[in-house]
């Protein structure tokens, strides 16, 4: 099948030299900072490269980065937390507002083609909220820039009640989740009031360092009806440190209190933490790629690997890598490997994540051909359709026994659906997306909301349009994947032809 040539205008070039990425009028428009920032996850070397060359410090850092970058262990407590989220395609960054604000927004700026994701309000902020309805056993509370569910209620309408946020909203529809036992955060613990417990981050884990932080605790909260939780960086602290935090504590508790008394409802009386979330893309995973390369033997496609669970073989393949040249053999076979693999089982599942995170398991298909290239490989697999309906964007009924004839390159930022009953064409979907991740089991991709839909009578439709539109104005797509899908759109409109498959006339790709 004849293949248009996508590759994208803002890609081309020496954009991938880590001369270009770290050249210091790269990054206009930033303060230079000297927040401590912990990093963790797969993106770890990337991530801290370009925070070291921004002039953050890197703390607690893993035996591997500190080996990397020459760097003496640090355990002052961090100002800022970057770790991958729940799923690997996410990146997590939380932390003190100002310090996390300026990590964000250095990530964004860098990796450019990516999806963000910031909550309007802090975790673990504390308000004197008003309760404004009732519903079952949950109130709804009026915090002033936010409302939020506390649950469970013991107050009526018009009364107030301290709360902190549990939960910050961070996608479309969430809601702020509070909670009673607010928290007065320090950099080594945090004090909990409403829970007497002595509690520990799950980095904490030497029996001996637990006791020595209880009987410290203890000695100063015993009849406050205080609780405490210590933070990963309390592991490092001396004595001294952590009980000179406690009674700083303690007093801040006691003039939050103090102050609530006074003050009517809804106000803000205690900031809590920044948190945003950055989706990674398979375009932001090759800029990470490409400055990871930067420190240590990288081959192709590193992220986008370890991101689908393929870690064992991404850190065997890169332990056998001796120079360039052997790179770019080995990321060739890296290829090759892809495609037997994806021959010899036959079946691949397809993951289409939104702009939201949310992740949509289109099925498995039956792989039918593969063609790898010299940096792509390319599918063509056939999904049965077992429910009934109506094509999305196409009007057409559709049926079980259907044929879904999927067409995907990793190169390209399109995945075409091709709709068959029988020999019959019910029209074609080529689905606007970043270039899809395809490993021996899955084909992954992010989702740019607008795609073009072909009719068998020959009319070609845009839809969708203003749902990227929409992404784009509430900032959730950044200005290079806004870009990236309207410049996909013009090219998609101009050469639609090139992706109707016909099974008829082509066995194969």
């Amino acid at each position: 099948m004849p293949v248009a040539d996508l590759v994208l205008e803002n890609l081309r070039g020496d954009e991938f030299s880590c001369f270009c990425i770290f050249n210091s009028q790269y990054f206009w428009g930033f303060e230079m900072s000297g927040a401590n920032v912990r990093v963790r996850g797969i993106y770890a070397t990337a991530i801290s490269k370009i925070l070291l060359e921004r002039g953050f410090k890197i703390v607690d850092a893993s035996e591997k980065i500190a080996e990397r970058f020459s760097m003496e262990l640090d355990t002052e407590p961090a100002d800022v937390t970057v770790k991958c989220a729940d799923v690997e395609d996410e990146i997590l960054v939380m932390g003190s507002p100002r310090e996390a604000l300026q990590v964000y927004s250095v990530l964004i700026d860098v990796l450019r083609y990516v999806y963000t994701l910031k909550s309007s309000v802090e975790l673990y902020a504390v308000y004197k909220g008003l309760i404004v309805e009732k519903i079952g056993d949950y109130c709804v509370v009026d915090l002033g820039d936010v409302k939020g569910q506390l649950t469970p209620c013991r107050e009526e309408p018009g009364e107030s009640v301290i709360v902190s946020i549990k939960r910050a909203p961070l996608r479309p529809g969430e809601k702020a989740l509070l909670t009673r036992n607010f928290m007065i955060r320090g950099k080594v613990l945090a004090l909990v009031h409403g829970d007497p417990r002595i509690t520990f981050s799950e980095h904490i884990r030497d029996s001996r360092i637990r006791a020595r932080l209880s009987t410290l605790a203890l000695s100063k909260l015993m009849g406050t009806g205080l609780g405490a939780h210590f933070r990963s960086s309390s592991k490092y602290a001396s004595d001294n440190v952590v009980l000179e935090e406690i009674d700083k504590l303690l007093a801040e508790y006691r003039d939050l209190v103090e102050r609530a008394r006074s003050l009517d409802p809804p106000v803000k009386l205690r900031q809590g933490e920044f948190i945003g979330l950055i989706g990674v893309t398979s375009l932001a995973k090759k800029l990470l790629d490409e400055i990871r390369s930067c420190v240590v033997t990288t081959v192709n496609m590193h992220h986008s690997l370890k991101s689908s669970g393929l870690s064992d073989l991404v850190d065997f393949v890169e332990s056998i890598v001796t120079s360039d040249v052997c790179k770019r053999e080995v990321s060739s076979r890296l290829l090759n490997y892809i495609g037997n693999k994806l021959r010899e089982r036959r079946e691949v599942e397809f993951v289409h994540i939104k702009p939201t995170g949310e992740r949509i398991p289109l099925g498995g298909g039956e792989v039918l051909d593969v063609l790898v290239g010299e940096d792509f490989v390319q599918l063509l697999a056939k999904r049965v359709i077992k429910s009934s309906g109506v094509y999305d964007g196409l009007g057409v009924e559709k049926k079980p026994g259907d044929i879904d004839y999927v067409i995907a390159r990793s190169d390209q930022p399109i995945l075409v659906h091709n709709y068959y009953r029988g020999e019959e064409w019910l029209g074609s979907y080529i689905n606007i997306n970043t270039p899809p991740e395809i490993t021996p089991s899955q084909v992954k991709y992010h989702d740019l909301l607008v795609d073009v839909v072909v009719l068998p009578s020959g009319e070609v439709k845009v839809v969708d349009e203003e749902e990227l539109e929409k992404a784009h104005r509430e900032e959730i797509l950044t200005e290079s994947l806004y870009s990236c899908a309207k410049n996909t759109l013009k090219l998609v409109l101009e050469k639609y032809r090139e992706w109707i498959y016909n099974p008829r006339s082509r066995g194969k790709i």
